[in-house]
C-alpha cells in the first residue's frame, strides 16, 4: 500500500494503514469509547501511532477492535481481508 503512514502489528502480522484509514479507525474506537474500554484503548493507540514512525504492537484486546472495526465497514474490508488471510 503506497502513501502508509501507520503501521500495525495486529496478533503478529504487520498492517499498513494510510493515514486516512487510521483516521476513520481512530475517530470510530473513539465515538464508542464511552461503550468498550477496547474500543478507548484502541483509539488511543492509533492517535499515538498517528505521530509515530514505529510499529505499533496491539494488545489482544485493542486487535480485537481493530479486527471487528474493519469488518464492519466496506471502505477497511480489505484490511480486515489482509488480516484473515
Amino acid at each position: 500500500m503506497s502513501g502508509a503512514v501507520v503501521t500495525v502489528d495486529v496478533r503478529g502480522q504487520v498492517v499498513r494503514l494510510s493515514r486516512q484509514q487510521a483516521e476513520l479507525l481512530r475517530d470510530r474506537a473513539a465515538a464508542q469509547a464511552g461503550h468498550s474500554g477496547r474500543a478507548r484503548d484502541l483509539a488511543l493507540v492509533l492517535d499515538w501511532a498517528l505521530g509515530s514512525p514505529r510499529t505499533v504492537v496491539l494488545r489482544r484486546g485493542e486487535a480485537v477492535e481493530f479486527v471487528r472495526l474493519t469488518r464492519e465497514d466496506d471502505t477497511l474490508r480489505e484490511i480486515a481481508a489482509q488480516i484473515a488471510a
